[in-house]
C-alpha cells in the first residue's frame, strides 16, 4: 500500500490555514474526515475551518476550535455550489484562509471558483469512481481534476481519475482513510454498552447477527443483501439495517417492501439509528458494505478493527480496505447469490477460526488505516501545496 505524490516538498513546521468544504456535517466518512483532519491542524499549530451544512457533527467544530462557516441546506449539486462561492469568499479574506480543500464534486467545482478569485491553491478529495453521468456532473468532475493535489481515497478511485483525466495522474496521491484506533478497540467496549444497544435494537439470543451500516437515503447494496439473505435461506440470521433516525426515507420505505416481498419479516429489519458503532461491531457476526462501484469503506476498516469478518463487492475501492479469504470474502458487484456465498463462509467461522481472522484483521488495520498515518499525509500535503503557491508568488 505504498504512493508517493510527485508535489515538491515543503517545511511543515508552520501549518497552514486551510479551509474544508464539506457536503454535510452528519456522520458518515467524509464528515469524519475532514474533522480528524482539521482536529490534526489545530494540533499541529494551524488554524482550520470547515464549510458546510449544520448537522449532528457542528457541536465537534467548537470543541475542536475548528471555525464552522455554515453553508444553507441542499443537495450537492451544481446550483448549491454556486450559491456557495458567494457565502464563502468573505470568509476566506478574513480568515487568511491560504489552502481549500474540497471534500465532493461540488465543493470541487466551488474551490475552483474561490481559488482563481483569490489566488490560493486548492486540494480536491475524489471519494467515488469518475461517473460522468450528466452534464453538471462532468463539470464538477473536471473541476476536481484541476485541483493542485488530487487526493484519491483508494487505488481503484485513482485509477479511473487517470484514466479518464490523464494530465492529473502526476497530481494524484491515494491516501485511504484513518480510524481512532481507542475508540475501534474491543477492550474498550464495556457489556453495558452492548446490554443497552442489544436492548433498543431487540436482538434476539438464538441468532447470528449480519450488520449492513449505509446511510439509507439510496441504494448502497441493500436491496442486493436482502435478495442474498433469501438465496443464504437460512433462518439462524438476524440482518440489521441501520436508519438514520429521522423520518423514513422514500428508499428505507422501498427496503421495508422488499423485505415483506420476500417474507424476510422475521429475519431482516430496518433498525433505530445507532450512535455507538464499537458496540454494533461488537453485536456482529458480519458486516457488510456493498454498493458497486464503492471508492472506499471506512464500515469494513472499523468492523476488522473490531475484529469482525466482513464482506463487500469485488474490484471495488472497498476491497482495498480487507484481506481478501482472510479478513473476509467478495463477491461480483450485484450478484445475491455469490453474496449469500460469501456471507456463508463468514457466518460458518468456528470459534477458533474466529480468534484467528480477529488477530489477522486488527493487525491490518494497525499496520494500514490509523487516523494518525491518514492526518499526517494530508498535512503534509496542506504544505506541500502551501510553499509551492509561495514560491510561485
Amino acid at each position: 500500500m505504498t504512493n508517493a505524490s510527485t508535489l515538491p516538498a515543503a517545511d511543515a513546521s508552520r501549518p497552514p490555514t486551510v479551509l474544508q468544504i464539506v457536503p454535510l456535517l452528519a456522520g458518515g466518512g467524509i464528515a469524519r474526515a475532514a474533522l480528524d483532519t482539521a482536529a490534526a491542524l489545530v494540533a499541529a499549530g494551524g488554524r482550520a475551518l470547515i464549510a458546510g451544512p449544520a448537522g449532528p457533527m457542528a457541536g465537534e467544530l467548537r470543541r475542536l476550535k475548528v471555525v464552522h462557516i455554515e453553508l444553507p441546506p441542499g443537495r450537492d449539486s451544481l446550483l448549491q455550489a454556486s450559491a456557495h462561492v458567494r457565502a464563502l469568499r468573505a470568509a476566506i479574506a478574513g480568515h487568511g484562509v491560504q489552502v481549500v480543500h474540497a471534500r465532493s464534486r461540488a465543493a470541487a467545482w466551488t474551490a475552483r471558483r474561490l481559488a482563481r478569485q483569490a489566488g490560493l491553491r486548492f486540494i480536491a478529495s475524489a471519494h467515488w469512481p469518475v461517473r460522468g453521468e450528466s452534464w453538471p456532473a462532468r463539470r464538477m468532475e473536471r473541476a476536481q481534476a484541476q485541483a493542485d493535489a488530487l487526493i484519491a481515497v483508494s487505488d481503484f478511485v485513482a485509477a479511473g481519475l487517470k484514466t479518464r483525466y490523464p494530465a492529473a495522474g502526476a497530481r494524484t496521491v491515494t491516501i485511504r482513510g484513518g480510524i481512532n484506533l481507542e475508540r475501534f478497540n474491543p477492550a474498550a467496549v464495556h457489556a453495558d454498552r452492548l446490554v443497552r444497544l442489544a436492548a433498543q435494537w431487540r436482538l434476539p439470543d438464538d441468532r447470528r447477527i449480519v450488520l449492513f451500516p449505509a446511510r439509507l437515503d439510496a441504494d448502497r447494496g441493500q436491496m442486493c443483501l436482502i435478495e442474498a439473505i433469501g438465496a443464504l435461506g437460512r433462518r439462524d440470521i438476524y440482518c440489521l439495517l441501520p436508519g438514520t433516525g429521522a423520518a423514513p426515507t422514500a428508499f428505507e420505505q422501498a427496503l421495508k417492501r422488499r423485505i415483506e416481498a420476500r417474507n424476510l419479516g422475521g429475519i431482516v429489519r430496518v433498525a433505530p439509528f445507532c450512535e455507538d458503532m464499537p458496540a454494533a461491531y461488537m453485536l456482529s457476526d458480519a458486516v457488510v458494505a456493498g454498493g458497486e462501484g464503492q471508492g472506499f469503506s471506512r464500515v469494513l476498516v472499523e468492523a476488522q478493527a473490531m475484529g469482525r469478518p466482513v464482506v463487500c463487492d469485488a474490484g471495488s475501492g472497498a476491497a482495498e480496505g480487507m484481506i481478501p479469504g482472510e479478513t473476509g470474502w467478495t463477491a461480483p458487484p450485484g450478484s445475491a447469490e455469490e453474496l449469500a456465498r460469501a456471507l456463508d463462509h463468514a457466518l460458518r467461522l468456528t470459534a477458533e477460526d474466529r480468534t484467528r481472522l480477529s488477530d489477522r484483521a486488527r493487525a491490518h488495520v494497525q499496520a494500514h488505516f490509523r487516523v494518525e498515518d491518514m492526518c499526517r499525509r494530508t498535512l503534509a500535503l496542506y504544505a506541500q501545496v502551501a510553499a509551492a503557491a509561495d514560491r510561485a508568488a
